[in-house]
């Protein structure tokens, strides 16, 4: 059933989708074939209840899909069209394959966190991520959760997360706080870790993975925890490779909500239970093929502009992921009513989907609020300030990736999609010589700093201003 995604929508599009014909399709059938057995061995279908059963099982095809078919070193591309597929038979198989939000470790962990969380997660374990807070939505400007000094040189941190996915399942949390110089940082902590605690809360849709508020209290953090860069522009250029597979993923979902509902229509036809179909009805499905198609290649040029570091990356991806989800949201509303009453049924994959899509609504990224800033970005441009000068993601208060750093993290995303890379353009803390007072190589005023561990240094890389918030 997964071959169909491929088959009767991914192929049609492949000039376009490959056109250097460097993607492995046949690796992607090999994908489709293993889930499509594991998924006979652990159904996850409209009719399993959200719980630690589905959740059990959804880890199950994780860890075990990752023993039988190997996508280490595959590009983004072939990613999203994984996605895709993954999406096309249920959006809590959103995490199927590929390091997710382990990423972040993968091109900015230090060699010792890379090696800690990398292997498992290769395995099938998940990551997590938490920057949302009660008071201030998705702005990571608004962070309150912070780091202190504790002894020997960690760094313990409190505060509360809320909207946190796979809050459960997760081994390691990828955590935005500030920290005690007051920069936002992020740090890969053990979901193990003494001081976290969680409060379940049910979602309306979305919920094969546990989902709710993550509190931290006095987590210690290692020097090596702590991710090289800026926070903020660590945030950037994960989220634009990132918002491109969300999209693709919610374009699977409603592409195969067109082909239950196509497939229905033709059989009633056939069977004469409609002697035909009214132009209304043939409008919806043109123009919800038309939608689906156009949203796709629209997310596979932002996927592509995030792998080369373009400077607009960021600006693609937050209005492609807005535009996509919002568009694939609207045509299943469109096509559900072609189904009657049977697509109303709470049992109804199509039911299921479209509650699942209204989650992506709200998760990465709220969807005026990224229109806003692209169009504040585009505006921008055409008063002269060069197409993509500004950044879009993130609060004025921080710095963007520039241009030039945009190429590094994209060439360290090409190399630590292949194994353990250290992203080039790190402003890590580094170690001084032990039992020694603030390095002689940081400045007066960092050495003068009671905020800053004896362990650690800190810098932060220039960029310009950012023109929006998320």
């Amino acid at each position: 059933m997964t071959r169909q995604a491929i088959t009767t929508w991914l192929h049609p599009l492949r000039p376009l989708l490959d056109p250097a014909a460097g993607l492995d399709w046949q690796l992607l059938h090999n994908l489709a074939d293993a889930l499509d057995d594991l998924l006979t061995v652990y159904p996850v279908g409209a009719d399993l209840p959200p719980g630690p059963e589905r959740s059990r099982r959804l880890l199950s095809i994780r860890r075990e899909l990752a023993g039988q078919v190997d996508i280490t070193g595959q590009p983004a591309q072939f990613l999203l069209l994984a996605q895709f597929m993954f999406g096309y038979r249920d959006l809590d198989l959103r995490d199927t394959a590929g390091l997710g939000h382990g990423e972040l470790i993968a091109r900015h962990g230090s060699p010792a966190t890379r090696h800690r969380w990398i292997p498992r997660l290769r395995a099938g374990e998940l990551a997590g991520i938490a920057i949302t807070e009660p008071h201030g939505g998705s702005r990571p400007a608004a962070t309150r959760t912070r780091a202190v000094t504790g002894p020997n040189g960690t760094w313990l941190v409190s505060g509360r997360k809320t909207w946190i996915s796979r809050l459960t399942e997760a081994a390691v949390f990828v955590v935005f706080f500030r920290g005690p110089h007051g920069r936002l940082t992020a740090a890969a902590i053990n979901a193990a870790s003494p001081g976290l605690r969680r409060h379940n809360l049910a979602p309306c849709g979305l919920n094969g993975w546990t989902w709710g508020v993550l509190d931290l209290d006095a987590v210690p953090v290692q020097a090596e925890d702590v991710l090289e860069g800026d926070g903020m522009a660590l945030l950037r250029e994960h989220f634009a490779g990132y918002r491109p597979l969300v999209t693709a993923i919610g374009l699977g979902a409603a592409a195969a909500v067109f082909d239950v509902v196509t497939t229905t229509l033709a059989a009633r036809v056939a069977t004469g239970e409609l002697s035909r179909l009214r132009d209304s009805a043939l409008v919806t499905v043109g123009r919800a093929h038309a939608q689906l198609v156009a949203a796709l290649l629209a997310a596979a040029a932002a996927a592509h502009l995030a792998i080369a570091g373009h400077r607009q990356a960021e600006t693609w991806a937050a209005a492609i992921k807005a535009h996509g989800i919002d568009a694939a949201h609207q045509l299943m509303a469109e096509l559900a009513l072609l189904l009657g009453a049977a697509g109303f049924r709470a049992d109804c994959r199509v039911a299921k989907a479209r509650r699942d899509l209204a989650g992506l609504l709200y998760a990465d990224g709220i969807h005026d609020s990224l229109y806003r800033a692209a169009g504040k970005c585009h505006i921008a441009a055409a008063s002269g300030a060069g197409p993509g000068d500004q950044a879009i993601l993130r609060p004025c208060s921080h710095s963007a990736v520039t241009p030039s750093s945009a190429a590094s993290t994209a060439t360290a995303r090409r190399s630590a999609s292949k194994g353990f890379t250290r992203c080039r353009t790190s402003c890590r803390p580094q170690k001084p010589a032990e039992k020694s007072s603030p390095s002689a190589s940081t400045s007066p005023a960092t050495s003068a700093s009671s905020s800053t561990p004896p362990s650690k240094t800190n810098a932060t890389p220039s960029g310009r201003e950012s023109c929006g918030r998320m």
